[in-house]
C-alpha cells in the first residue's frame, strides 16, 4: 500500500515536458519498453481520441486502469456570458458566448461523449476505470478500487 501511495505522489509531483496529450503515443511507449506483465495506471482527463486500439493490444499484456482526473465544473458549462477561453494543450485562444443554450448543450454532449468514450474503451478492453474529481481523495478512490477488485 505504501509503495501504491509512493508512486501516486511522485506522478502528482510530475511536471511533463509538453502540453499536448497522446495516450495512443504513451501506450505505444509502454508496450515497447516494458516486456514483462505490470501493473500500469494511466492518468489523464481522457478528452484525447483514437487510443483505444492501442488500449486494447497494452491490456491483453497488462493489467491496466484509466484513472480519469476532472473538475466538477469541466461536467457543465456555466452561463457567463462572452468567455475568452484558452486550449490547455495548443495554447489556442478563443472568444465563446456561454449564454448561448446552444453552445452550453453542445459542450455537454462532447464532455458526456468523452467520459463515455473512456468508459467503454476501457471496458472493451478488459482494463479498470478510477474516476477521481481534483477535490476528492485519491486515496479513497484506490482503495475502494483495489478492494473491490479483491
Amino acid at each position: 500500500r505504501s509503495h501504491v501511495l509512493r508512486i501516486i505522489r511522485e506522478l502528482l509531483e510530475f511536471h511533463p515536458k509538453s502540453k499536448k496529450t497522446n495516450i495512443a503515443e504513451a501506450l505505444k511507449f509502454l508496450s515497447n519498453v516494458m516486456k514483462k506483465k505490470a501493473i500500469v495506471f494511466l492518468l489523464s482527463d481522457f478528452i484525447a481520441d483514437n487510443y483505444e486500439r492501442t488500449l486494447k493490444i497494452v491490456a491483453n499484456k497488462h493489467d491496466v486502469t484509466g484513472i480519469r482526473i476532472y473538475d466538477k465544473r469541466e461536467e457543465e458549462m456555466p452561463n457567463l456570458g462572452m468567455v475568452q477561453m484558452e486550449d490547455e494543450e495548443t495554447g489556442e485562444s478563443i472568444l465563446v458566448n456561454t449564454a448561448s443554450k446552444k453552445v452550453r448543450v453542445n459542450y455537454g454532449r462532447f464532455y458526456n461523449e468523452k467520459v463515455q468514450f473512456f468508459k467503454e474503451s476501457f471496458n472493451k478492453s478488459g482494463a479498470g476505470t478510477i474516476d477521481c474529481r481534483v477535490d476528492e481523495s485519491y486515496v479513497k478512490k484506490l482503495l475502494g478500487y483495489f478492494k473491490r477488485r479483491s
